[in-house]
């Protein structure tokens, strides 16, 4: 069915607040914003945007919620056009040797999906959204969360300066290291639930990554990296992704096997030291024929070292407090979902509170808070409908991953000999997998850019306007 039109003045009252202004947050605030439900951001940090950063690949799934809100074609503009959007692929050796090269992906992945996929600098895709904002006085930085407290019918955040904010719902926006998660943890275990958000040794790391940024000033790096490029390099328990887009810009990740599996706490932490033995031990590796890690490294522009956690928390949600993006589940970057699922969690959200918004048990209830009760089904009503589709993501990439590390003999055989003939065949039918299964904003309009393989929530649709799904489906 198309989206039943929004009567904005309907909606039952409730106040958002949001923690963090990353991709995430930033994302929340429109979506609530346009949805006409009011809200506030409290960023930890003194500005909204921070001044550095690495890049982020969006791909349709992504990109057709940015549309939904208004964005997309602005963001596709800042980047330098359609001609910068994904166009060329590439899989490399270890010795930089072409396995596999194709071009014309910007008209594939339009013709499939509607959407090409596209690289940008994370601070463009945040200037997009925050420009798309209306009423920017409900984002205050410098506002770290430092304590929360449930009072009757609402949830109390104090931040650090001592200001004191009261909403319906927290929503914890603020990353990995995530304040509000802690504090769910802390209320779990404060009335007695604390067993079922017992973090423990749920999230992993079995590699680690440098996140490059770098300009592409000299001959040899445009020559060697075209735009609108996704290229993935081979190694021996290493592995490298590598994209442009926008003008002079080259992202880059070196993803690293630790050699074991550390969970939890014991998950290591990564010093400026250890960043720079990294970059030592991996100086002579060779991108291109004419292009080695040096090269991207000695023009880098922003470069940090993390290791890559993977999770899909167990509980999101505790009373009136609730974690998205980061905070509730991480995956590994190589097939470029990360920030595109962040972005799919907050539609999932924002759904399920409009629901909720426009429903009442009856008459009298209609302009009524929600209850908590309320909040509690649908908090936990979104991370089911979730779980599953996220679960699903975290193992495609640890899939994509052990073969691209190289990491046992038959992977090595597949890789480096029955893999490039698979191309580009299997790569489409990758991301025919993860695409079709995502989240859109079910309140507002689509655009209309559609492709030949549809979403699983555009189906319905097409069957009413006549189209043959059965067979659109086998394409």
């Amino acid at each position: 069915m198309p989206p039943t039109p929004l009567n904005q003045e309907s909606l039952r009252p409730c106040h958002i607040l949001i923690a963090g202004s990353g991709i995430a947050g930033l994302t929340l605030a429109l979506t609530l914003e346009t949805h006409g439900i009011p809200y506030t951001l409290l960023e930890a940090y003194p500005e909204i945007i921070p001044k550095s950063g690495a890049g982020i690949c969006l791909l349709p799934n992504g990109l057709r919620i940015l549309d939904q809100l208004g964005c997309y074609e602005d963001l596709v503009e800042r980047i330098g056009g359609s001609d910068s959007c994904m166009e060329n692929v590439y899989v490399r050796d270890e010795e930089g040797r072409d396995l596999h090269v194709s071009g014309g992906w910007g008209e594939t992945m339009r013709g499939r999906w509607g959407y090409p996929g596209l690289w940008c600098d994370r601070s463009t895709i945040l200037h997009t959204v925050y420009d798309h904002i209306v009423d920017k006085s409900r984002l205050l930085t410098s506002k770290r969360v430092a304590s929360t407290k449930h009072v009757e019918g609402s949830i109390e955040v104090t931040t650090t300066d001592g200001s004191i904010y009261t909403g319906d719902i927290l929503v914890g926006a603020d990353g990995t290291h995530s304040r509000v998660r802690e504090e769910i943890v802390r209320y779990a275990n404060e009335i007695g639930v604390g067993e079922e958000y017992d973090d423990g040794d749920q999230a992993s790391a079995t590699y680690a990554c440098l996140f490059g940024l770098s300009t592409t000033p000299t001959p040899s790096l445009p020559k060697s990296l075209p735009e609108g490029l996704l290229g993935w390099n081979l190694g021996h328990n290493y592995s490298y992704v590598l994209g442009t887009g926008p003008p002079n810009r080259a992202y880059w990740l070196l993803s690293i096997h630790l050699g074991k599996t550390y969970y939890g706490a014991e998950i290591p932490h990564f010093t400026e030291e250890d960043k720079e033995r990294i970059v030592r031990e991996h100086w002579d590796d060779p991108i291109t024929a004419d292009l080695h890690m040096s090269d991207l490294y000695e023009n880098r522009l922003h470069m940090v070292v993390s290791p890559l956690r993977e999770v899909v928390y167990k509980r999101w949600d505790c009373g009136r407090m609730v974690v998205l993006g980061d905070a509730a589940h991480k995956m590994l970057p190589i097939i470029a979902q990360g920030g595109n699922q962040a972005i799919e969690t907050v539609a999932a959200f924002t759904n399920e509170l409009v629901d909720a918004l426009s429903s009442s048990s009856s008459p009298s209830t209609a302009k009524e808070p929600l209850t908590q009760p309320e909040i509690t089904t649908l908090l936990t009503t979104l991370q089911a409908s979730r779980t599953t589709r996220l679960s699903s993501i975290i193992e495609m990439g640890q899939q994509r991953q052990k073969m691209d590390v190289l990491l046992a003999p038959e992977l090595e055989e597949l890789m480096l000999n029955k893999f490039p003939t698979l191309m580009p065949g299997v790569l489409v039918k990758r991301w025919d997998q993860s695409f079709p299964g995502a989240v859109s904003l079910k309140w507002l309009e689509r655009t209309g850019r559609e492709g030949v393989v549809p979403f699983e929530d555009e189906m319905e649709v097409r069957k009413e306007d006549g189209e043959g799904v059965g067979e659109i489906a086998k394409i």
